[in-house]
C-alpha cells in the first residue's frame, strides 16, 4: 500500500531526568547526605523523596539542594512523576523498536487495515477538535471500510490508545490547506485534538540525548508535546528552526525556572484535590502570567508556597533541588501539604 508523503505531525513528546529515579516503595535506606542538615526546612523532603526513588544525591554522600535543575533533569523528573502517579514503578522505560508499528489500524471484524511504523507515518491534518490520517495515496479508495478503530503506541511498551474513524477523502487544491494531500483515509473527532497529535512522535536526531527516552514516554502518553510545547516555550518561540536554540545542548545546560517546574508538575502530577479554594499570588495575574493556571492549580492543591511571606511565586527564578524536593515531596505526600491560613 502506497504512503502518503505530505504533512507530518511535528506536535511531538516530551521530558526528561536529572536525578535518576528509582521505583516508587524502594525501602532504599536514606544515606544521610552530609550537606543536608537533619532539621533543616527541606530534610524531611529530601528523605522522601530519595526513599521513593524520585531523586538522589550528586553523589553517594551529597544532595547539593543548592544546585540548581537544568530543564533537561526537571523533564525526567516530571516523566518519573507521572509515571508513579499513574501506578508505575517511577521507571522510565527505555526507547522501543521503531521498526515496530507505532498506528494500527483495523476493520469492525479486528482485520489490520494498514500498520505503520514511527518512519512511515502517513499524511496528517488536525483541525480544531479532529485530525485526519491518511491510509493511501488512492482518492475515493472504495477497498477501505467506512470506519476503523485505530491504535496508536507500542506494544509492550505503553498504553496503548484506541480512536474510532470514520473515512475521509482529500483531493488537494493548489493554495488551500490540504495543498498536496491526496488520499483517503480516517478522521478521528476527539474532545482534545491536541494531545491526539502527541501521541504521534516524529523521530529525532535527539534520540541518542541521555534525556530523550523522558521525552518519548511522556509524547507517547499524550502528556506533552516536546517542539511544539516545551522547546518552543523554553526557546522563546525558536522552536529549534536552526536560528542558534539547540535543543540537545540547551536542555542540558539551561537552568529550569520555577514557572516551567509548575507547569510540567501539573502535567504530570494527576488530578490533586482542591486544599485552598481562593487563592491570590501577588505576581501571578491569571490573565497575564504564563502558566498562571498551572500556578494557580498547584496553590490550590497546597504545593506551591511562593517564596516570601506575601506568597509571591517568583515564576522567572531558577529552581534548586532542595525547592523541587520540598514541592515533589507535597505531591507523594499529601500530608505534607499546605493549607493557607
Amino acid at each position: 500500500m502506497k504512503r502518503i508523503l505530505g504533512l507530518i505531525l511535528t506536535a511531538v513528546f516530551l521530558s526528561a531526568l536529572a536525578i535518576p529515579c528509582a521505583a516508587a516503595d524502594t525501602g532504599r535506606a536514606y544515606p544521610d547526605f552530609s550537606d543536608v542538615s537533619e532539621g533543616s526546612a527541606s530534610y524531611e523532603a529530601i528523605r522522601l523523596c530519595y526513599e521513593r526513588g524520585l531523586m538522589n544525591g550528586t553523589s553517594e554522600t551529597a544532595f547539593n539542594p543548592q544546585g540548581k535543575l537544568t530543564i533537561a533533569q526537571l523533564v525526567v523528573l516530571a516523566a518519573r512523576l507521572y509515571d508513579l502517579q499513574n501506578g508505575g514503578n517511577g521507571t522510565v522505560p527505555d526507547l522501543p523498536d521503531y521498526g515496530e508499528p507505532y498506528l494500527r489500524f483495523y476493520d469492525e471484524g479486528g482485520n489490520e487495515i494498514a500498520a505503520f511504523t514511527m518512519e512511515e507515518i502517513p499524511a496528517c491534518n488536525a483541525i480544531g477538535e479532529s485530525v485526519f490520517i491518511g491510509v493511501n495515496n488512492e482518492v475515493n479508495d472504495p477497498a477501505l471500510p467506512e470506519t476503523c478503530t485505530l491504535e496508536i503506541g507500542f506494544k509492550n511498551y505503553n498504553h496503548i490508545k484506541t480512536f474510532q474513524g470514520v473515512k475521509e477523502s482529500h483531493e488537494g487544491i493548489p493554495g488551500t490547506m490540504s495543498h498536496g494531500l491526496i488520499g483517503t483515509g480516517y478522521r478521528f473527532t476527539d474532545p482534545d485534538a491536541a494531545s491526539f497529535t502527541k501521541l504521534i512522535p516524529v523521530p529525532l536526531h535527539l534520540e541518542k540525548a541521555w534525556w530523550f527516552p523522558s521525552v518519548f514516554y511522556l509524547g507517547s502518553e499524550g502528556v506533552m508535546g516536546f517542539e511544539g510545547e516545551l522547546v518552543f516555550r523554553t526557546s522563546g518561540g525558536n522552536n529549534g528552526d536552526g536560528s542558534g536554540y539547540d535543543p540537545e545542548v540547551r536542555l542540558s545546560s539551561d537552568n529550569a525556572t520555577r514557572s516551567l517546574f509548575a507547569w510540567l508538575v501539573d502535567l504530570t502530577a494527576g488530578e490533586l484535590p482542591v486544599l485552598n479554594e481562593t487563592v491570590s499570588v501577588p505576581d501571578v495575574n491569571p490573565d497575564e502570567t504564563q502558566d498562571a493556571t498551572s500556578i494557580l492549580r498547584l496553590y490550590q492543591a497546597g504545593i506551591l508556597t511562593g517564596v516570601d511571606q506575601a506568597g509571591n511565586f517568583n515564576g522567572s527564578g531558577e529552581l534548586t533541588r532542595a525547592q523541587a524536593a520540598m514541592m515533589l515531596a507535597r505531591v507523594l505526600d499529601p500530608s505534607l501539604r499546605v493549607k493557607a491560613t
